[in-house]
This record gives C-alpha cells, structure tokens and sequence, in this order.
C-alpha cells in the first residue's frame, strides 16, 4: 500500500490536480481501461497499438484514484488525482520497488526457459502454509506485470513469489532491481527466443542475471542437473554467495526411490544432508520431482518446516493449461497443458504421457512460436521423442512443413496433420474412449485450449483464427456454451 505522498515521491511526478489528501492509500495498479477490477492506481502507458492516454475518460466512476501520465491530457468526468512523470513504465517500476523498500517481503524471484510458472505456483503454494504471500498472478512476469503485482503489497506479505521473464538479453537485470531477491532459483535453461539471443550461451547468460541483484545475505537455488548451471553454482559460490542445488545426485536436495503412479505423478524420498522426507508430486510427469524440490528449498531458506513442505506440495495448486488432469466425456484422460509451449515442454508432455498407464496415447500439438528461425530444431528434438506415442496430431497451419519433420522420426500413420481446429476437435471425438490418454500442447497465440473445452463438450464462440488476446478462452468473454 502506497499514499498520494509517496507516489509523488517514489514517482518524482507533479501533480496536475490532486483532491485528496496526500496520506490517501492506494492498493493496486492497471493499465488497460477495460481490466480495472479494484486497482486504485492507473497508468497510461504508451505501447505500440494504444495509448493509455486516449482511454482517460473510461476512468470516470472507477475505483482509480490516481492516474499517472506522461503528458498533459484531459479525463473527462474523472474525479481522481492526476500524477506527471516523465515516462509512465519507469514510474510503474519505481512504485513496485519504494513498495518492496518500504514493507520488505522476503523476495522470491524465479525464472528459467520454461516451467517457470508452474514452480513459481508451487512455491508459493508451499510457502503458504506457512507464511503469508504475494504472488505473481499468471504469467504476468515483464516489466510491467512484476511492478504491477508488486502494487498488491501491504505490510501484510511475508514473502513475495516473484516469476521472472526474459525476451531479450538484459530483461531479468532490470527486473531484479525492481525487486532484488533474497531468494534467486534459476530452474533450467531451454531452447526458447533462441533466435533473438542468438545463442545458447547468451540465454544463459541473461538468465543468471537472476543472481545479479540478490541481496547480500540472499541465497541461490540452481538447477544441479546441467553442467553449466553447476559451473555456475560454483562460481557463485566463490563469490561468497550461499547456494543450494537441486534435482541430480551430489546436489544439496536430491531425490530417491522414485517411483510413478498410474496417473504419472512421482512418489519419491526426499533428501538433504541427514533429512529424508516422504513426497508426492501433484505434478504429473517425470519432471515433477524438480519443481518440488526446488520448492523445498526455498522454503528451507525462509524457514518452513519440511512436515508442512511435505504435505502441501502434494497437493496441486492448479492453473487452466498447466498440466491440469481430467476426464472427458467418453473416459479419455485428458492432460491440458494448452497454456504455452516451448521444444522442451513439448518432450516433458510426451514424457508424462508415458508414464500414464494408458494403453493408447496421443500428443496433440498446436503452433510453436518464439522460436525465430529454430523450428527445424524444435521439431528435430520434438520428433526424436515419439517413439512412444500412438499418434501425434498436428494444427499448424502456419508452418505446414511440421507435420514432415515429425514424421520423418516416427512409424506411417504415426503424425496425422489436422487442417482447422474444427477437424481436430472431430478427430479428437474419436480418441475420446477409456485406455486413452490425450496431452494437448501449443503456444499461446495457438489457444488449444479450445480443443480441450471442446472434449468437455464447450464451445468457444469465436471465429478468429489467430487472437491477440494473450488469455485462456475460458476466460474470454466471447466463450460461449
């Protein structure tokens, strides 16, 4: 919670008009006229198909309270305070960080090419138990997302679950002196927005930007599984830093006696040091264990006991696409992991499906985007592992060349492409019977959720074909039935 007064402050902005008192709270921040919801903060940002300025006027009878602008603009009917700054997104940042100065939550800032989000729920879910926590909403994990959930500070928070994403070489560096953790877990390094950082090392790089704001005292959790992240490790700790390591043998939480249930959730004991504790992952998948025990060791850290880590990571805090389990209508189970994709989360689908006592599984697969110019690669590794699978459907109309680089890895028949999502839900139909397991993947931009209510005998009533709209059809208002 911020004042009147220290928005000005935090913000070095100049009131255009101001009719409250400058010790009035402010809680919570937005950009987009049309998504308000409670915030008392709006910011008029400038992107590249809108103007938050030009949306004013909408402010009228809202819960704001505050509007910060870039220039002078006119908010007729508008009955709150207007803020001048000098550019709109760095006052959003400086907010977000006077915030974490100001109340101090323990920070927890994670990040890695893919499954961030899904760890970044599982800790706070663990820490929860426990502690009183802030976490990033979705995958609201840019420059504007953090700061923006940073807003939601109040002195009440504990500790902040803070998810950290990277488009660009430098992206993670800004955002953690946004909010500079006590607490930095860089989970894996992937394939994704190869293209733009031009290689491997380079996404490696700016994803151990992670630890370039921690704070003195803050702990590094990594990834022990990847010789490079170890490396690393390493060097950190020749720096002074504390680091804990995760997920292979000789890291510092391990695991042991693994075994899959026949929903393809892990069974395991977990291990540090002298202490073995009992899990069960709620995450389907042969990748479950990771995200618990990186969890695990966050909540070491900040001092959770391992009884409440134990109980609580057996319970899956759940998100719509994400590795989400149920049954369709006619006995298939369905894995919704629609969210989002990237060449690596595509395997871990497969791999999941695997281990699913299933006697029939199928991968159904929407377009991959953010590769920039790799998507041979990605299909390289994509098709090397579905030699399991007893078909593989494809809606990628935007690279009809997908369905031939899968192929050539796999049996006839094997890769089936599907020309609209229309015939892919009536193919989906069809594979709807008990002994069936259906894992459904695809970028964003793809929305296969809509297969997915489809098999729940939903329909989205939506004609686009592509939508800018980077959010779950089953939160759009154009969802219908």
């Amino acid at each position: 919670m911020i004042s009147m007064e220290e928005a000005a402050r935090a913000t070095g902005g100049r009131w255009l008009t101001n009719p409250f008192p400058l010790d009035t709270p402010l809680r919570g921040g937005a950009f987009d006229t049309r998504k308000l919801g409670d915030a008392q903060i709006f910011f008029a940002l400038k992107g590249e198909q809108a103007d938050g300025h030009d949306y004013l006027s909408k402010l009228a009878g809202t819960p704001v309270k505050l509007a910060v602008v870039h220039r002078e603009a006119s908010a007729p009917g508008f009955q709150g305070a207007l803020l001048l700054v000098d550019d709109t997104l760095a006052a959003l940042a400086a907010l977000g960080r006077f915030l974490i100065d100001k109340h101090r939550p323990k920070v927890v800032a994670v990040t890695g090419s893919y499954g961030k989000t899904t760890a970044k729920e599982m800790m706070a879910h663990v820490l929860a138990g426990t502690l009183t926590v802030l976490k990033t909403p979705g995958s609201l994990n840019n420059d504007i997302g953090l700061p923006m959930t940073l807003l939601g500070l109040d002195g009440s928070q504990q500790a902040a679950v803070l998810e950290f994403a990277a488009r660009h070489p430098g992206d993670i560096e800004r955002l953690g002196r946004v909010a500079p953790p006590d607490v930095a877990v860089l989970m894996n390094v992937g394939r994704a927005h190869i293209g733009v950082f031009g290689s491997q090392e380079a996404i490696y790089q700016t994803k151990a930007e992670i630890f370039t704001h921690l704070r003195p005292g803050g702990t590094a959790v990594v990834f022990g599984g990847d010789p490079r992240l170890i490396a690393l490790a390493q060097e950190l700790k020749n720096r002074g830093v504390a680091v804990l390591t995760f997920g292979a043998a000789g890291a510092d939480f391990q695991a042991e006696q693994l075994e899959t249930d026949a929903e393809g959730c892990q069974v395991f004991t977990g291990v540090r040091g002298n202490h073995r504790v009992d899990f069960r992952s709620a995450i389907p998948g042969p990748h479950g264990h990771l995200v618990l025990l990186a969890a695990w060791a966050v909540a070491t850290v900040l001092g959770v006991p391992e009884t409440a880590v134990a109980e609580r990571a057996s319970h899956h805090p759940g998100q719509k696409g994400r590795a989400v389990m149920t049954l369709a209508p006619g006995g298939a189970l369905v894995v919704d992991d629609s969210y989002n994709a990237s060449p690596e989360t595509v395997v871990n689908l497969i791999r999941t499906l695997e281990t699913i006592q299933r006697n029939e599984r199928v991968l159904v697969l929407g377009h991959l985007s953010e590769l920039d110019g790799w998507e041979e690669q990605a299909m390289e590794l994509i098709g090397s592992h579905l030699g399991g699978l007893t078909r593989c459907l494809v809606l990628d109309p935007q690279r009809p060349a997908t369905v031939g680089d899968l192929a050539r890895h796999t049996g006839p028949g094997v890769v089936e492409g599907l020309p609209t999502m229309e015939t892919l839900i009536q193919a989906l139909r069809g594979w709807d019977r008990p002994g069936v397991a259906l894992g459904v993947k695809g970028s964003r931009s793809a929305h296969m959720e809509r297969a997915v209510l489809a098999m729940a005998r939903r329909r989205v009533g939506c004609a686009l074909v592509r939508c800018g709209l980077l959010i779950s059809c089953a939160d759009c208002p154009k969802l219908s039935g």
